[in-house]
């Protein structure tokens, strides 16, 4: 998507994300490996022309790759963007890397045409957080365009430093002192404020496991786009819902590893 794309109606981004959900899920189910269109499409429930035209766009956004024979396709299950600043060896922490989240990111990037990313908390020593995931759609270019300054901003920061991490702050107990609000953040469940890159700005919200504060899930949504109200207010409903569906996803899987 281009990033002057206009945002779907609620009609059209519902049917437009369930089916991108649905090859995503699909290509989850198949497990590792590449997997011909038929079964992506039969495991999707899609025609496979839907299916196809779904795939493709997904190809485009780098999330599925060919591979094998011809029209055999992979999910991609790691982004390369940062390959050069690693977490280390264990990864992203919390579970937040995982295909799960990619996916839900994916989701929510086909949904807004703005910049996806996840976020994990890290709480030892001075409070950070810390990129996780990103879904970029048409924006990889803009990114690697970025100052390098901006980009380690984007990769790494502490929680003070903007929306990503005001709002794993304000889920950490009292912060009613502080500044921004962290109360009205509480309240409203989300933040919106200044991002590292030009012309962007943060939309967050906080992503939980069970009753703890995981990490966040931001939008790098367009300054120009975020002045109407109501594009706000869509931009804002697709942040929580991400939000929500990993919180959900995250708890269930701590659940599991509990009963385990």
């Amino acid at each position: 998507m281009s990033q002057h794309a206009a945002v779907m109606t609620p009609d059209q981004a519902g049917s437009a994300v369930g089916r991108t959900l649905a090859v995503l899920r699909a290509l989850r189910r198949l497990g590792p490996g590449t997997h011909p269109l038929a079964a992506i499409a039969a495991q999707a429930a899609l025609p496979s022309p839907t299916a196809h035209r779904y795939v493709q766009a997904l190809v485009g956004e780098g999330a599925v790759e060919r591979q094998g024979p011809r029209g055999h396709y992979a999910f991609v299950e790691t982004p390369h963007l940062f390959s050069d600043f690693p977490l280390g060896r264990s990864g992203p922490p919390t579970g937040l890397g995982s295909a799960t989240v990619r996916t839900e990111l994916i989701t929510l990037q086909s949904r807004t045409g703005q910049i996806a990313l996840a976020y994990a908390a890290l709480l030892i020593g001075r409070p950070m957080r810390v990129h996780a995931e990103t879904a970029l759609g048409a924006h990889a270019q803009q990114l690697y365009a970025a100052p390098q300054a901006s980009l380690q901003a984007l990769w790494r920061a502490p929680l003070e430093a903007d929306a990503s991490g005001w709002v794993i702050l304000a889920c950490l107990g009292d912060t009613g002192a502080a500044r921004p609000p962290f109360h009205r953040i509480r309240e409203d469940g989300y933040a919106v404020g200044p991002s590292p890159l030009l012309d962007r700005d943060i939309i967050a919200a906080p992503v939980w496991r069970g009753s703890t504060v995981a990490g966040a899930v931001s939008l790098l949504a367009s300054h120009r786009q975020l002045r109407g109200t109501a594009v706000r207010n869509r931009f804002v409903a697709a942040v929580m819902d991400t939000a929500g569906a990993i919180s959900r996803q995250l708890t269930r899987t701590g659940m599991q590893a509990l009963a385990d």
